[in-house]
């Protein structure tokens, strides 16, 4: 058997542990730049507020009642699901995350233990020390497991936040009330051509004949109908290596100036940098890009991007930076409004099998002990708070909702760097 341990409206709860009188009402989280709904509380979802809604155009709904629109805290967010993360897997030998507020764990084995009330344990545990409220869906499959945790959040009432699919009964009933747009792996576009053939549940896709499936969904969708069956066909994985690190933004505000520009590209490439020395790999190719607004179709549009392949792999900010500054300098344009940027870096190698060059400096070494000195002292005191002189230092998310309660939390715990993306 699998558990999926599912964080309830993951951020709204994070800012709740903050502010308790957040609590009972009408809660939504912002993403990037304060621009669309991430997260909303059950509140706010019963006034019919839908995830990725625009804020401006809800800026009414929200004043008229009284709903809190706050910033996304990612540092806070990111702090929190370790914790839970550490809290649940501490209850079984193997596990998986699967996004900031999801992971499964591996219940093979526990034959001699009452499921039901080892699952209570752990989401009372989870609730009481790290203070996140979660739901726990219990199957013998991890596509069943989803399945459960949804009927878990659909009646709440019904349940203790923990619910098992652990008889044929049970999981009959589950597909036949699940529709098919709901079905882990479904998107819309594929819930919209079964509906065309009359699968409108999930059961009425078990009931079509395997060469069907194979014909619409391909092998994916045999895989996903054993799954349904309660036959296991997806393991638990272990992270993979990443192949690229990117870090794109979309600013608050578009960028005419240069140097403004310059220095937020700059700033994108440092921390391509310090993730590849995160986890101990250099980089043999570099990307830049810049695009401007493409929904302004008063201004002049214009997107350009660039790469370059390193004689010599690195992850030294210094020279990431001479070479982000030099691509940035290939591509830039005057008078342009520019929206975006990012720094992508790709074709990894492990830090100690560099292969070097014999007919280019290598000066990597060289800046190996600075490194990992501002590493060192960033991660004790905080991020940027040493970095290089190209970087002011400007959060490169806009987001005008922090509290000052936040503010100074942040300035007296030092928080562990994302683990997940937020964009």
């Amino acid at each position: 058997m699998y558990a999926l341990v599912d964080c309830n409206n993951f951020f709204v709860s994070c800012e709740r542990t903050l502010d308790s009188s957040l609590e009972d009402r009408p809660v939504v989280v912002l993403s990037n730049n304060d621009g669309c709904v991430v997260s909303r509380s059950k509140e706010a979802k019963d006034l019919g507020i839908p995830m990725a809604a625009p804020a401006f155009k809800y800026k009414d709904l929200f004043k008229e009642y009284d709903v809190k629109v706050l910033s996304a805290k990612f540092e806070l967010y990111n702090f929190k699901s370790q914790q839970v993360i550490d809290i649940a897997k501490s209850y079984v030998m193997d596990h998986e995350v699967y996004s900031i507020d999801e992971l499964f764990l591996d219940l093979t084995g526990f034959k001699y233990i009452d499921i039901f009330t080892y699952c209570l344990e752990i989401r009372n545990t989870i609730k009481s020390q790290a203070n996140i409220p979660v739901s726990i869906g219990v199957a013998p499959t991890k596509t069943l497991c989803k399945v459960a945790n949804r009927i878990v959040k659909q009646y709440p009432e019904k349940f203790e936040g923990v619910y098992i699919l652990d008889t044929p009964d049970k999981i009959e009933k589950a597909l036949k009330w699940l529709d098919i747009g709901d079905v882990w792996g479904i998107g819309r576009k594929l819930s919209m051509k079964m509906q065309d053939h009359g699968v409108y549940k999930a059961w009425d896709l078990l009931q079509k004949p395997e060469m069907w499936v194979r014909k619409v969904m391909g092998i994916h969708g045999v895989r996903m109908i054993n799954e349904l069956k309660g036959i296991r066909q997806l393991d638990l994985d272990t992270p993979s290596p990443k192949k690229s690190i990117a870090v794109t933004r979309s600013f608050m505000e578009m960028l005419a100036n240069k140097e403004d520009l310059r220095e937020r590209v700059e700033t994108f490439g440092m921390y391509c940098s310090e993730k590849l020395r995160k986890q101990n790999t250099c980089c043999k190719m570099i990307t830049v890009f810049v695009q401007t607004n493409r929904f302004r179709k008063d201004l002049p549009e214009y997107k350009n991007a660039v790469t370059q392949i390193l004689p010599n792999p690195t992850n030294s900010s210094i020279l990431m930076g001479k070479v982000v500054n030099e691509l940035f300098e290939n591509i830039y344009r005057e008078g342009f409004y520019y929206k975006r940027a990012g720094v992508i870096v790709n074709d990894f190698v492990p830090e100690s099998e560099r292969q070097i060059n014999l007919f280019e400096e290598d000066t990597q070494n060289q800046h190996l002990p600075a490194m990992k000195a501002m590493d060192a002292l960033n991660k004790k005191f905080g991020k940027d708070k040493v970095r290089l002189g190209s970087m002011s230092g400007n959060n490169t998310f806009g987001r005008a909702k922090l509290s000052p309660e936040y503010e100074a939390f942040l300035k007296n715990n030092i928080l562990p760097e994302a683990n997940f993306r937020f964009h």
